[in-house]
């Protein structure tokens, strides 16, 4: 079919009325993709598009309705073509395809809006309002697919910030009129990312848009986890405070029917999250901050690293039992780490981070190349892994040991697109390879490299590693699993415990 395409496009002989109708018999004739010929095609838009406008957007279109294809790089550049050279019928020719709300036609023409309107962005965001009035299913694909672009163009061409801005105004006056507030999805994620909180108050306006969240019956389903309940009521009710939230990931839980059969996995995590609370908001001590754990597990920012929080506290005093463990002890330095541990022969300081995952992964859910945490060309120096660490050990961790001479420890959750097993391994251990003798005849021998511990005198700070994450079963314990490493040769019976409460592997650095 691609050269079919390449002998339309070089036939001197045809108009270009004439090759643009070939065109369109020949994709109709064959009913799939012409993956190869596509940019022979994006250069028969560039040649036409000033004898016939109309009809190179209609061929664009019947290519995507016809063979169901993305508007890739290929066709991309004779779209660019198509929406520079006039604009306000490219305008029409959308009011017209989504009028009758008719998904299939948003659907097929959604993805062309990105290189229809790019370096137009003041006249795509001029039509934004209609496409969210006129229909919703187009505005949100249609406002995806831009954002998608924006990012994958990002490495190579900046970061867009001029023509984003246009997008993002017209987007939170859109927001405004709906009663949301555009700054509650901006709150503690990248604030100076446009690209991030564009894709995050999009997110929040099609949530809207699609669910009205019922408080009274949120606060009903509330009442089947009392562990939560008590927390989230602590002092004050809850519910006013979920309201002021645009999105919250517990509103989204509790809004759902608690029904086992009709939500499993829904009634699992929250009654996992009750779970965890148990030895924390009910038989807690008497000197739990559970006014500070309640505002953070409230506040939307907080929220995914307050339920890590949540769950080593409950690992760790059900392992070590509560009265040894405690919350956000002061420090004789005046610093509050996560958790304060007393075990029979040691006392140790613990943090507990959850690192933010990259912007391709919050806006695509995919890794970006060159800066995904798992590439070994960054390893060690530069991994993802290790900058995590050190923050944290130079923060919080370096100073308690300075001053207390105490044991300590760095908990880590891992989540999609941050940090792996594998990836803890290979930077405990060091990450395996072969090596090739020089003997011809010899086999190759598998060997470990230098482990990302060498670097930066971590272990004269941090006495213990831990990588958790929890496990996408939650019907039953164990609810999470991990790896636990041992720095600094540290009493046996205490790294047992803590694989044990981990439900972890044990890994000793050589």
């Amino acid at each position: 079919m691609a050269w079919d395409i390449l002998q339309i496009q070089q036939d001197n002989t045809l108009s270009c009325s004439q090759k643009l109708d070939k065109i369109q018999n020949l994709i109709q004739n064959n009913g799939h993709s012409p993956h190869r010929g596509l940019h022979y095609v994006s250069d028969i838009f560039e040649d036409c598009v000033q004898q016939e406008h109309a009809k190179s957007l209609e061929t664009a279109y019947l290519i995507s309705e016809e063979a169901n294809i993305l508007a890739n790089s290929d066709l991309g550049r004779g779209l660019d073509a198509i929406g520079t050279h006039d604009i306000n019928t490219v305008n029409q020719f959308t009011r017209q395809k989504i009028q009758d709300q008719d998904l299939k036609k948003a659907h097929y023409l959604a993805p062309f809006i990105p290189h229809l309107y790019r370096g137009q962005e003041n006249e795509m965001a001029s039509q934004m309002p209609d496409w969210y009035n006129t229909c919703s299913y187009f505005f949100f694909r249609a406002l995806n697919r831009t954002i998608e672009c924006y990012l994958e163009d990002r490495a190579s061409k900046g970061d867009f910030d001029t023509e984003l801005q246009v997008i993002q105004t017209e987007l939170e006056d859109i927001a405004k009129n709906e009663g949301l507030d555009p700054t509650d999805a901006y709150q503690g994620r990248h604030k100076h990312d446009r690209l991030l909180k564009i894709s995050l108050l999009l997110d929040d306006l099609e949530w809207d848009s699609k669910n009205t969240a019922n408080y009274n019956k949120i606060k009903q389903n509330l009442s089947h986890y009392p562990n939560l309940e008590h927390l989230l009521t602590h002092n004050k009710p809850g519910i006013p405070t979920l309201r002021d939230h645009n999105q919250h990931p517990l509103t989204n839980l509790l809004r759902q029917e608690q029904d086992p059969n009709e939500n499993p996995k829904t009634v699992q995590k929250l009654t996992y999250y009750s779970h965890c609370l148990k030895p924390i908001a009910a038989n807690g001590q008497s000197n739990d901050p559970l006014g500070t754990l309640r505002k953070k597990l409230l506040g939307r920012p907080e929220y995914d690293s307050t339920i890590a929080e949540i769950e080593v506290i409950s690992a760790l005093r059900r392992e070590f039992r509560t009265p040894n463990v405690d919350i956000e002890k002061q420090a004789p330095n005046g610093k509050q780490p996560d958790v304060h541990i007393n075990t029979s022969s040691k006392t140790i300081w613990g943090e507990i981070t959850i690192p933010r995952p990259q912007t391709t992964y919050q806006v695509t859910r995919r890794y970006s190349l060159g800066t995904n945490p798992q590439d070994t060309d960054y390893w060690p120096k530069k991994s993802h892994l290790q900058k995590q660490i050190l923050n944290k050990v130079e923060s919080q961790i370096q100073p308690v040991k300075e001053d207390t001479g105490d044991l300590t420890m760095l908990v880590i959750k891992n989540e999609d697109s941050k940090v792996d097993k594998d990836t803890f391994q290979n930077y405990i251990l060091g990450r395996l390879g072969l090596a090739i003798p020089d003997d011809p005849d010899a086999e190759p021998v598998v060997v470990r490299g230098e482990t990302g511990l060498e670097y930066d005198d971590i272990k004269d700070y941090l006495d213990i590693l831990v990588l958790f994450d929890t496990q996408n079963d939650l019907s039953s314990p164990p609810y999470i699993e991990g790896q636990v490493a041992n720095l600094t040769d540290i009493d046996p019976t205490i790294i047992d415990q803590l694989v044990d409460a981990f439900n972890a592997d044990k890994l000793t650095p050589s």
